[in-house]
């Protein structure tokens, strides 16, 4: 008898159940549609305190962080503390990281010291809380409170630092007080018994590449593969760009060779050094034969690598074959354009002097969601005035003020002189056929 042959794991794993659906939360769906976050704050400081939840106050508290309302913030953050509102130290940590990126490291060490004032399910501070608390005071180049947190946390808190605290503190050393700094805090690392992982490694490979030490860097990656520590794609990529920056971009091409016999697959980021290598020296040909290549080895560039090309065309003047790769790696490479890539075509376009093509980078830019700089629609609006193109000038001009951008008084003056010129009369020709009918329109 034919036993029925049971089916395969991967069949099974598709008869999973699936997610249970989330109940909307009346109060948190009236918050999401207040488009001005101290709005929502006022409604929801007169709600019923029973309707406060973490998912309604983290929400809210991101939202007023994104728009850099501090004052906002420390009264969302006392109704939380008035009320015993039940939270969770993901939406603290992302506050406090927020804080250290806007130049205010002071509160986030405030807030840090603070957490034990809300109502956390599990015992907080953690160590992923003193992480977020050490990347803000690096971040402001405040290395010796971080170091002085750190001693700090383990006294007060009971807080073991981990292989992340450290990473943070060997970058923030190698930018204030060197490698050799960096080194004993290395040392420090191991006698604690904290284990370095290949973002360790990479730091201090980083910081020596980027001094030109290539000898230590690379002593470095022996280093780590003899404690067991597989380098990635991003510890070869610092050492390329390490040998690019010596002007020996062979050696550096033939290192992808040499990590795909360690095992380690080349990746991205790899050949982002060599395009851009290949793009500061002006060889822009070998730069697309490099993208080329990572089409036939089943590569797809990504943004910042189109976008370097991009850039690099631009420079050179070849706006037209940087227009041409800005359409592929939307076609072709399925990438959407970043401002930063629009930006720089646009840019590009204008000291070329193609104001045409300018307007049409800034128009899929607007229509994308980006914003160009003032300075190029300025640019923009002044070379259209004097093409006259005068309804298109006229068009970047309430772009302008509807971002609240100023035009300056030579713009004013192109527009002026652009309108005042009688404009010249279309001439429709009928086709096919020799010319026999003109149709003159004023």
């Amino acid at each position: 008898m034919l036993r029925r042959r049971p089916p395969s794991f991967k069949h099974r794993r598709g008869l999973r159940k699936p997610s249970p659906t989330h109940t909307p939360i009346p109060l948190l769906e009236e918050l999401k549609s207040t488009a001005d976050p101290a709005a929502a704050l006022r409604l929801l400081q007169h709600a019923d305190p029973d309707l406060l939840s973490y998912p309604v106050c983290s929400s809210l508290l991101y939202r007023l962080a994104k728009a850099h309302l501090v004052p906002e913030i420390d009264s969302l953050l006392a109704l939380l503390r008035a009320h015993r509102v039940p939270c969770k130290e993901a939406a603290f940590n992302s506050l406090i990281r927020r804080f250290g990126s806007d130049g205010l490291p002071d509160r986030a060490i405030d807030l840090f010291h603070a957490l034990r004032s809300f109502e956390f399910s599990t015992s907080a501070p953690s160590v992923q809380s003193l992480n977020s608390a050490l990347a803000a005071l690096v971040e402001n180049c405040r290395f010796k409170q971080a170091r002085a947190l750190l001693a700090q946390s383990a006294a007060t808190f009971g807080l073991r630092a981990n292989a992340v605290s450290y990473n943070i503190l060997i970058q923030g050393c190698c930018a204030a007080e060197g490698s050799s700094s960096a080194r004993l805090l290395f040392d420090e690392m191991l006698q604690k018994g904290i284990r370095p992982t290949v973002v360790t490694y990479n730091v201090l490979i980083g910081h020596s590449a980027k001094k030109g030490d290539l000898g230590t860097g690379a002593r470095l990656k022996e280093e780590m593969v003899r404690r067991g520590v597989q380098p990635n794609a991003i510890t070869f990529a610092l050492l390329m760009d390490a040998l690019c920056r010596e002007g020996n971009y062979a050696a550096a091409k033939k290192m992808m060779f040499d990590m795909e016999y360690q095992g380690c697959k080349v990746g991205l980021v790899n050949y982002g050094v060599l395009v851009s290598d290949r793009g500061r020296r002006g060889d822009l040909d070998g730069a697309r034969a490099l993208l080329a290549e990572m089409k036939r080895r089943k590569l797809k560039p990504d943004v910042p690598i189109y976008g370097a090309l991009i850039n690099y065309l631009c420079g050179a003047g070849r706006t037209a074959e940087a227009y041409a790769v800005l359409v592929e790696m939307q076609v072709e490479g399925g990438c959407e354009p970043n401002a930063a890539a629009y930006r720089m075509m646009a840019d590009g376009a204008c000291r070329a002097g193609d104001f045409e093509m300018a307007s049409r980078v800034v128009t899929a830019m607007l229509a994308s969601g980006h914003c160009p700089r003032e300075e190029t629609l300025r640019c923009l609006m002044n070379g259209l005035c004097g093409i006259g193109k005068v309804e298109a000038a006229c068009s970047v001009l309430e772009e302008m003020a509807r971002r609240e951008m100023e035009l300056d008084g030579n713009g004013w003056k192109a527009l002026v002189e652009a309108a005042l010129v009688p404009a010249e009369p279309k001439i429709k020709t009928t086709q096919p056929g020799p010319i026999t009918t003109q149709t003159v329109t004023l």
